[in-house]
């Protein structure tokens, strides 16, 4: 689950690709959120967005609502002065399994309860 790029695999790795993404990559979770396998799974999803207006869209805000297994982007249609706001999961296993192989002894989850499951009926990627 991959957008194609012309950026090599280890560079992409570093720029917090997660190279064990599944099908479940922007599924809807049971409550609603998008989920994310990764950092740049969030702008990817981003940038193959439009406006109302069919604008693109850039991602301008970054917001960490970790302590929720949440993260929150805002996008502006540069053009026509728009907001839009986009809420991902990364309480999932793949994003937290990947969060955890990078940072090692460091790693504590920062949500309480369960990880976020994806909702197989709102799959974004069909078999």
């Amino acid at each position: 689950m991959a957008t194609s790029t012309g950026i090599s695999q280890k560079r992409r790795e570093e720029l917090g690709f997660n190279p064990a993404r599944n099908r479940d990559l922007f599924a809807l979770s049971y409550d609603g959120y998008i989920i994310a396998q990764d950092i740049a799974s969030q702008y990817e999803f981003i940038l193959e967005q439009e406006s109302e207006d069919g604008n693109p869209l850039t991602p301008i805000a970054h917001i960490n609502r970790s302590f929720q297994g949440l993260s929150e982007l805002v996008a502006m249609d540069m053009q026509a002065g728009e907001r839009y706001s986009f809420i991902f999961d990364i309480s999932n296993d793949v994003y937290q399994d990947w969060l955890k192989h990078h940072m090692g002894d460091m790693y504590v989850q920062s949500y309480e309860g369960e990880p976020r499951k994806a909702d197989p009926s709102q799959r974004y990627f069909i078999d």
